[in-house]
């Protein structure tokens, strides 16, 4: 196989670079950029950033494909994997913690893997995305019933890449997000292009391609949770209700679903341990938690679903 990349030897294995990269090229407005107005200067940052997210618009066919490939895992006992460096890892730190309190997926399902880790965010470790053996280590907890989403703005950094290659040979699904073309994490199983413009600021992939990267990855998991049957009419029917606000947005959601007024509510969802899924079926006519939690296996979890079963008998 063919790559348009060029190799360069570093310490702990080898450096993949494109030599035109888009995310490292100059922006047509860089040209005395730093010498505009302060109103100027953020008007065309904030350009950039609305062109990141519409960049993501030729991604979404992709997007869909990623979105079935995480249901099939976690459908098939499998796990949900996240591997980047730098601020890609951010992006997918915050989507990965946000599924098990948005759409109560057990947080064991979810591994977050980040070149350097997250012992201490506040400070930087650019090199550790180069780092083979810690890539090697991290990778031990693939299996081969995973979905593995591999992301980095260049599309060659070693660490989300050599993570790739390891989960491929488990035989795991992957997913790799890129903003450059012809790069190695688009030969994941399911390659997923962003083509963002140059940098306002050239290569500060933080900005227009990480808003790209933040977009996608919203895109995808929320999918995955509309497929597992966990939104219904917008709603977080499989919220964790684990504080005093989410405990009110349970109710809500009880309420809406159903129509039955708040008393109604709070008492299904005591009856239900607070599992607002549950809570919903007992006040649509469920004899008690067992049909309920029987009603929801039937049909996978989904809501909608589960809800006409027990309408009907």
């Amino acid at each position: 196989m063919f790559w348009p990349y060029c190799f360069g030897k570093h310490k702990q294995g080898y450096r993949f670079e494109m030599p035109h990269a888009q995310t490292e090229a100059t922006h047509p407005r860089a040209e005395s950029f730093d010498l505009l107005a302060e109103a100027d200067i953020l008007g065309t940052l904030l350009e950039g950033q609305i062109a990141g997210a519409i960049a993501v618009r030729s991604a979404v066919p992709a997007l869909g494909r990623g979105a079935a490939a995480m249901v099939a895992a976690l459908r098939r006992g499998g796990n949900l994997v996240y591997a980047a460096a730098g601020s890609s890892g951010l992006q997918c730190l915050a989507d990965g913690l946000e599924i098990p309190p948005t759409f109560g997926i057990p947080s064991a399902r979810i591994h977050i893997l980040r070149a350097g880790g997250f012992d201490d965010l506040t400070e930087p470790k650019e090199g550790a995305e180069d780092d083979v053996d810690a890539a090697t280590r991290d990778a031990a907890v693939i299996g081969a019933k995973d979905c593995v989403i591999c992301m980095a703005a260049s599309g060659n950094t070693i660490y989300p890449n050599t993570i790739m290659d390891i989960a491929k040979a488990r035989g795991a699904i992957t997913i790799g997000i890129a903003n450059n073309p012809g790069t190695r994490l688009l030969e994941a199983d399911i390659p997923v292009l962003l083509p963002t413009p140059p940098e306002v600021i050239a290569g500060s992939t933080r900005l227009g391609a990480g808003t790209a990267q933040k977009v996608a990855l919203n895109l995808m998991s929320s999918l995955m949770g509309v497929k597992l049957g966990h939104v219904m009419n917008g709603l977080m029917v499989n919220v964790t209700t684990s504080n005093i606000k989410l405990r009110k947005r349970g109710e809500n959601i009880v309420m809406e679903i159903t129509g039955c007024d708040r008393a109604a509510a709070q008492a299904a969802l005591e009856r239900s341990g607070w599992r607002v899924k549950e809570a919903i079926l007992l006040v649509s006519g469920a004899k008690d938690m067992a049909a309920a939690t029987n009603a929801l296996e039937m049909v996978e979890q989904n809501m909608r679903a589960a809800i006409a079963n027990v309408r009907t008998g």
